[in-house]
């Protein structure tokens, strides 16, 4: 019933043309038996057309209703259908502009819980594979430390190596409770204006000893007191991450030095190291999930804090860059002044 609004007017102005010239014939009309037909037939007319119209107006109603009920089926089954003429401003045509943008933000958050899927099962092996070495390594060493005839030097070689195997399980379930944490968005930064300057000393407190058994310096020395829309605590363990990694890289006796400089918009932290650098295939790599590059053999790690650092300045409206070659590596972070 395409055109239902047509006919229904046609049948109105030829009921109103009926009556209307009823009437007029009534007024001229003396005897009383064609005046009496009259009236009938003009109200059989009528009712005819009172019917019809009531017909009409069903099967329009039906029509209606199967058209809006093709669109919930295209909205449940996530496909696009255009029922009603769009560039009509009708209740029908909003109504199904309204039900595209349901099946538009229906579609976007299934592809959401698709994606979320897929990086909790990621996530679950990622900690399956990472899990199990020391766990394996502290099973076989625990069962060795049963056997009563091992000496002395070796109960305490085995009783070290447990406990290596121990701290690293410790650190690696740490970092996995940081990442799962922030990733599902259980812990929700709270960006605060705090000093730079306090965070990047906290920073340093946290890998000061390990700098000091390497007899590595780190210089960071500033008057001027900078400040930032940050998260303390988080922001501290951004930096940290970075840190840890350019003492573990650099030689005895390196260096690594912080500066900060100030543009309208951001301040940006540079952490430098002379350290064994990183090749440049591998740059665009480093801060991703579980990640480690082939000069990291050897060297303590599982690969989640530049992962957790990236993460971490990225939910503050900053980013962060390397620089780096033979001679050492450059992180470059940019925090935003003021919030966007």
């Amino acid at each position: 019933m395409k055109h239902f609004g047509i006919y229904r007017k046609l049948i109105l102005i030829v009921g109103i043309v009926i009556a209307a010239v009823s009437v007029g014939n009534v007024l001229f009309m003396e005897s009383s038996s064609a005046l009496m037909l009259l009236i009938i037939c003009a109200f059989a007319i009528l009712c005819g057309l009172l019917f019809l119209l009531d017909f009409l107006h069903n099967r329009y109603h039906d029509d209606l209703l199967e058209q809006i009920t093709l669109l919930i089926e295209a909205l449940v089954e996530q496909q696009e259908r255009i029922v009603f003429p769009e560039n009509e401003d009708t209740l029908t045509a909003r109504l199904q502009h309204q039900l595209l943008k349901l099946r538009n933000i229906l579609t976007a958050q299934n592809q959401m819980l698709a994606q979320e899927k897929e990086q909790i099962k990621t996530l679950i092996s990622d900690i399956s594979h990472q899990i199990k070495t020391p766990v394996a390594a502290a099973n076989t060493f625990a069962q060795l430390l049963d056997d009563k005839e091992l000496s002395d030097e070796e109960r305490s070689e085995y009783t070290a190596t447990l406990q290596t195997s121990l701290e690293k399980l410790t650190f690696l379930t740490n970092s996995l409770i940081k990442m799962s944490r922030l990733e599902s968005g259980m812990i929700r930064l709270k960006p605060e204006r705090n000093s730079l300057n306090n965070i990047i000393l906290q920073a340093v407190k946290t890998v000061y000893a390990k700098a000091k058994e390497k007899n590595i310096t780190i210089a960071f020395d500033y008057e001027q007191n900078f400040e930032a829309l940050l998260d303390f605590n988080w922001t501290a363990e951004a930096i940290t991450n970075i840190l840890d990694n350019a003492v573990k890289y650099t030689p005895n006796g390196g260096i690594v030095g912080l500066t900060i400089t100030e543009y309208p918009s951001y301040l940006r932290l540079d952490i430098s190291d002379n350290g064994i650098g990183i090749p440049e295939e591998e740059q665009a790599k480093i801060f991703g999930r579980f990640y480690r590059g082939k000069y990291s053999a050897g060297i303590d790690g599982v690969g989640i804090g530049l992962y957790l650092t990236r993460d971490i300045i990225n939910k503050q409206y900053g980013y962060i860059k390397v620089i780096s070659d033979k001679n050492g590596s450059t992180f470059s972070i940019f925090f935003k002044k003021e919030e966007p």
